[in-house]
């Protein structure tokens, strides 16, 4: 059995990073946090989705987007809700 791997690529800062680290953590899920210094941005840039991050990558895949990500993370852990009206609610 194949385990899924979690890498999460944001600024050494909280902003809009935080939010998918509070959900791994409220998960119990290990990721590794890769937290990039703006000095190393320029050379990195390139390597993201639409040059930008946060960037969440799941097994190989790259997925940009702060909530996008904070969406899926929560969906991939049972923390969005049993129906559309509660996923609306959180």
């Amino acid at each position: 059995m194949l385990l899924t791997t979690y890498k999460f690529y944001y600024f050494n800062s909280r902003d809009r990073g935080e939010l998918s680290r509070l959900i791994f953590a409220a998960a119990g899920q290990k990721f590794e946090d890769i937290r990039i210094e703006g000095s190393q941005w320029p050379t990195r840039k390139s390597e993201m989705p639409l040059g930008q991050m946060p960037v969440l990558e799941v097994d190989g895949v790259k997925l940009p987007q702060s909530m996008t990500i904070a969406r899926f993370l929560a969906k991939q852990f049972g923390l969005a809700g049993k129906d559309n009206f509660e996923q609306a609610l959180i």
